[in-house]
């Protein structure tokens, strides 16, 4: 079943992102998919880079909550506006953990290919 963009976002966030349910990105992203971001840091390529990206960011904050502030799309692209808090448990962007709560707004946007992220 191919989720609309905006679905396809919010399963993203609430299922992978703040749920920790990282098998969930094989349904969402192609095995192709470029996560540019990841790259910048030296992850994987592919789907793979995707789900190093959630896992690594999931490891720096503790106890993350999610709140979704904003999604808009059309019918092959979708960006987010979202909000995070928790606690800055592991190393994240180059910075040690301290241990300290930590918050943030992020926006996230995706290219879509028949209904799943390729870039």
């Amino acid at each position: 079943m191919t989720l609309s963009p905006t679905k396809l976002m919010e399963a993203y966030l609430t299922e992978v992102v703040a749920e920790g349910r990282l098998a969930r990105i094989a349904d969402l992203a192609h095995p192709d998919m470029v996560d540019e971001a990841n790259q910048q840091f030296g992850g994987p390529p592919g789907r793979d880079g995707l789900v190093a990206h959630a896992a690594g960011f999931r490891r720096a904050v503790g106890g993350v909550q999610v709140v979704i502030d904003r999604i808009v799309a059309g019918p092959d692209q979708v960006m987010a506006q979202w909000s995070f808090a928790g606690t800055h448990d592991g190393r994240w962007l180059g910075r040690p953990a301290t241990g300290k709560p930590i918050s943030g707004t992020v926006f996230s946007f995706f290219t879509l290919r028949d209904g799943k992220i390729i870039r």
